[in-house]
Formats: C-alpha cells, sequence, structure tokens
C-alpha cells in the first residue's frame, strides 16, 4: 500500500516548506498594488486634460484588483477609466502579470465603440510600428500576449489584417506591453499609452 502513495519531486518539495517566498510575494504585491495607485493619479490627469466625453465613464476613481489565477498565475490590475456596461465597455486596464509582463490596454466596446470608430479607422495609421499590438480574438477578455490573441502592427500585412477587423468587430484592443524589470517605468509608459491612445480617438 505504502508504495502506492503520491510523491512530490524535490522541487516541489522546496517550494513546499519555503514560507520565505510567500512573504515576499506579499510584500511585493503590495508595492505593485502602492505602484499602481500612484499610476491612477497620473492617468486621471491625462483623461482631464484630453477632454475626453464618454457617458458614464467613470475617472474619479480607479479599481485596483489582485488574483491568482489567470492561466495560472496571479496578477495585479487597474482599470482607470472605466466603464463597463450591458451596452458599452471603455476602459484602460493597466496590468502586472506575474512571471509575465506589465500591458497597458484601451478596450473600447458597444456604444462607445460605435462612437469611435471612424475616428480609429482614420487615425489607424498612426499605430504602425509604434510597438503596439492589436486584439484579434473573437473574445475581449482575455489579455495574454500569445498570436491567437494579438499581433503585432509592424507589418503591412498586419496592418492590412487589423484594419479588416476594425470594420467587423464590436469592439477593438490595444495593447502595449513592458517587462517588469523595467517596472520604473510603469508610470511614465502607462500615461504615454493613454495618451496615445486616446489621440487616436480624435477626428
Amino acid at each position: 500500500m505504502q508504495d502506492n502513495i503520491l510523491k512530490f519531486s524535490n522541487e516541489e518539495m522546496k517550494v513546499l516548506v519555503d514560507k520565505n517566498f510567500f512573504e515576499l510575494k506579499h510584500s511585493s504585491t503590495a508595492k505593485m498594488v502602492e505602484l499602481f495607485g500612484q499610476l491612477e493619479v497620473e492617468l486621471k490627469k491625462v483623461v482631464s486634460a484630453s477632454g475626453l466625453q464618454v457617458d458614464n465613464l467613470n475617472v474619479s476613481s480607479g479599481k485596483i484588483f489582485r488574483g491568482e489565477n489567470y492561466r495560472g498565475f496571479p496578477y495585479v490590475l487597474l482599470d482607470c477609466p472605466r466603464l463597463f456596461n450591458r451596452e458599452s465597455v471603455f476602459a484602460f486596464r493597466s496590468m502586472f502579470w506575474w512571471g509575465n509582463e506589465f500591458t497597458f490596454t484601451i478596450h473600447i466596446q458597444g456604444e462607445a465603440w460605435e462612437k469611435f470608430k471612424s475616428s480609429l479607422i482614420s487615425n489607424f495609421e498612426n499605430l504602425e510600428n509604434r510597438g503596439i499590438l492589436f486584439c484579434i480574438n473573437e473574445s475581449p477578455w482575455q489579455y495574454h500576449l500569445g498570436e491567437d490573441n494579438y499581433i503585432t502592427l509592424d507589418t503591412k500585412q498586419n496592418m492590412s489584417q487589423a484594419k479588416e477587423l476594425l470594420q467587423s468587430k464590436n469592439f477593438v484592443k490595444l495593447s502595449r506591453k513592458l517587462a517588469i524589470n523595467e517596472y520604473e517605468n510603469v508610470i511614465e509608459v502607462g500615461k504615454e499609452a493613454l495618451e496615445f491612445y486616446l489621440s487616436l480617438l480624435n477626428d
């Protein structure tokens, strides 16, 4: 009977007895939440300066939340500005995904997308070779940067594919990534990303 007992590998045992990792995870996550709180302050300034007008858009209070399992890894999110309802989505989501990267994503859907669609199409060429990723997924609720979810906009072929999808999709998502070891640039890159996205929505 003893021969059938489930066994842990040496690597797994090291993790199971390592309390220090979780102490560091807790302190690191707390710092990440604080960093996103600082980013929120700056993003509000960007929105205010832009003159952006979206019905029911919440700019006054961003939302920071944490989770333990997006595709197997913990994450911290900041939504600011944010609007999520059945008719419309307009959100700028900053995400730290443990072991992967930071991403800065704008998601526009429904009525908000209908409002800004023509402007974005008119300004679409400005996206080429800017380090921006375009969502090709049928679902807007995935945030990984895999090839089945995003394409780069650094080739004419990809630009053509993205522009064609803009005509048919009921949402748009654009994202910019930042390496985790460049965390000191989170506020600067987050601000730049939002400013650039909003500039695409002007006629």
